[in-house]
């Protein structure tokens, strides 16, 4: 039975994020709206409103000219929707692993993934089970790190 809701669970959560997190009209309307100066283009600080846009800037100024053009700016929100799934995805699967797991309250235990670093939170029964999601968690592809806030109550 655990293992079917564990199936499940994987499955449930893979189709609510098979769309991409922004759509292209929206990301039009994203666009514009930090386009401050109204030219058609990003400056870094214009960028510097959006955490992702910030943080991709570098790497889609594809031109070097310290600016963002609406393609490059879509080739960032593409590689960030692309981070986004892959984070849901690793989510997902510890979450599985949790659940599937014999000695671990998995219902009690939120999961939350960005850029491949995981962050477990909640209450469990006893130290040990804080230790054994930690190691599950660390075992499942993708995760970089595992920082481990589940706290004994």
């Amino acid at each position: 039975m655990r293992t079917a809701l564990a199936v499940l669970a994987v499955f449930s959560a893979c189709a609510m994020t098979a769309q991409p997190a922004i759509a292209k009209d929206e990301k039009n309307q994203a666009f514009a709206a930090l386009d401050k100066n109204s030219d058609g283009a990003l400056s870094r600080e214009e960028a510097s409103a959006d955490k992702e846009v910030a943080k991709r800037f570098a790497k889609f100024d594809a031109n070097r000219d310290g600016k963002l053009s609406e393609d490059e700016y879509s080739k960032a929100m593409q590689d960030n929707d692309k981070r986004v799934l892959a984070d849901s995805a690793i989510t997902t699967k510890v979450k599985g692993e949790l659940l599937i797991t014999k000695g671990i309250p998995s219902t009690s235990i939120s999961v939350e993934t960005y850029e491949g670093r995981v962050q477990l939170s909640g209450f469990v029964d006893k130290k040990e089970q804080v230790a054994a999601a930690g190691k599950v968690a660390a075992a499942v592809s993708g995760v970089h790190a595992v920082q481990n806030d589940l706290k004994v109550k």
